[in-house]
């Protein structure tokens, strides 16, 4: 046990998770990592069920999980530990959420570069919050343009010198959140009704709207499309083509179960909201994020971003040196980028964490095996180079990782439920 009753977490929709630090043994198929810093939750105050493990991928500095004025001391992150343990070169990772239906990938040190179009774009990364240095994941939103289905081309939202849309990415967020103009535009082409109290047994909040699942299809021609223009620091920008279909998320009561409406048809959520504001700093949701491919690269204060092949039925893992060419080196066709702005470093642990194998932690080998039948993590290997892997759908009955920016690692009450295949290159 490293400090009981440390471990306080709450979120900005009303989620809140308590209980212990501690230190634990990570699996990545025959890899294991000792003494790894994790929170581990014993209360929780969540909204909706199964309970979801959190990935906490953000800079250390930035740890949202620490009562401060009990005396803990900072831990590293994910992905700090990672890099102490030897396991990555570098603070970098790539995201491939895929859609829902599908499974996605982390890849720890590399990307995929079958899983994007080209070319992929280095944007570089906001120092707000009085920060010295560049500690979390703000870009700017600075365009949306809608194309409705039976509506004219518009753009519902233009970002200007003095109102700028700071965006923070975070899979973890389940609501897309625009300012007020732009959300009422989306709402009036979306064909959603207002949920009006009838799915109580959901836990919707106000003001929500819902449709028909049979009516949220992705890739149809009849559908409304959206293009997003992000920006960072320096003079890139790039750009995301989004469907109606990826902001929706099927509608399910408080114990997991579908909710269906009079006529039996199962519904589907609309994840966007009003942030009842023109100049807020807000978020860029997991439902949004699923369009792209994305690259943290946390030691050079970076984001790279490409559209993603959705679905894709190949792979083509690289290994990404560290330093700052290292991307530019992977990726044959890259938009990139100079940082000019300092960036947080690793926060080092108390204990060091260690990197070993199964075969030489004859302890282990038994719990990884049961550990891989229940799809708690996986890690496809090790590669220097290329490497194919296979694609693989998602599990309808599991719950979703979240990339939770200043959250060390999360398990809840023993379940970590994982759909995102994790692979580690070294």
């Amino acid at each position: 046990m490293t400090k009981s009753g440390a471990l306080d977490i709450r979120y900005f929709d009303d989620t809140r998770m308590m209980g212990d630090l501690i230190t634990d043994v990570v699996h990545f198929d025959d890899r294991v990592i000792t003494n790894f810093p994790i929170g581990l939750a014993k209360k929780g105050r969540l909204r909706f069920a199964p309970y979801t493990g959190v990935l906490g991928l953000g800079y250390s500095s930035r740890m949202a999980h620490l009562r401060h004025h009990n005396g803990v001391k900072a831990f590293p992150g994910f992905v700090d530990t990672l890099v102490q343990a030897g396991a990555i070169h570098s603070r970098l990772y790539s995201i491939y959420l895929n859609t829902l239906d599908f499974y996605g990938s982390i890849l720890f040190g590399g990307i995929d570069t079958d899983k994007y179009k080209d070319p992929l774009t280095t944007l570089n990364l906001f120092r707000l919050d009085q920060s010295d240095r560049v500690d979390d994941f703000y870009l700017i939103l600075k365009k949306v343009n809608m194309q409705p289905n039976n509506g004219p081309n518009q753009t519902i939202f233009q970002a200007t010198e003095s109102v700028k849309w700071y965006t923070m990415l975070d899979t973890g967020t389940p609501d897309w959140v625009l300012p007020t103009s732009a959300y009422h535009k989306l709402i009036g082409y979306a064909g959603v009704l207002p949920e009006a109290g009838y799915y109580s047994q959901s836990g919707l909040p106000d003001n929500s709207f819902v449709k028909p699942c049979s009516e949220v299809t992705r890739g149809v021609d009849n559908t409304t499309r959206f293009e997003l223009t992000f920006a960072g620091s320096g003079t890139n920008t790039a750009t995301l083509q989004l469907e109606l279909a990826d902001l929706f998320t099927p509608l399910l009561d408080k114990s997991g179960r579908a909710v269906t409406n009079t006529f039996g048809q199962q519904m589907c959520w609309l994840r966007v909201s009003d942030a009842q504001s023109e100049s807020v700093t807000s978020w860029t949701s997991g439902n949004v994020m699923r369009a792209g491919y994305w690259v943290f690269d946390l030691d050079n204060g970076q984001v790279s971003v490409a559209q993603a092949k959705l679905r894709a039925n190949s792979s083509n893992v690289v290994q990404v040196e560290a330093g700052t060419e290292g991307l530019s080196k992977a990726a044959n066709n890259l938009r990139a980028e100079t940082q000019k702005v300092k960036v947080k470093g690793q926060i080092s642990a108390s204990v060091v964490p260690r990197l070993s194998t199964v075969a030489s932690t004859a302890s282990y080998a038994a719990r990884t095996e049961s550990l891989s039948k229940t799809g708690i993590a996986r890690l496809l290997g090790a590669s220097s180079g290329p490497e194919s892997v296979a694609p693989m759908r998602r599990s309808e009955n599991a719950a979703s990782v979240m990339m939770v920016p200043g959250t060390v690692g999360l398990w809840y009450l023993g379940a970590f439920f994982v759909v995102l295949s994790i692979k580690i290159l070294v």
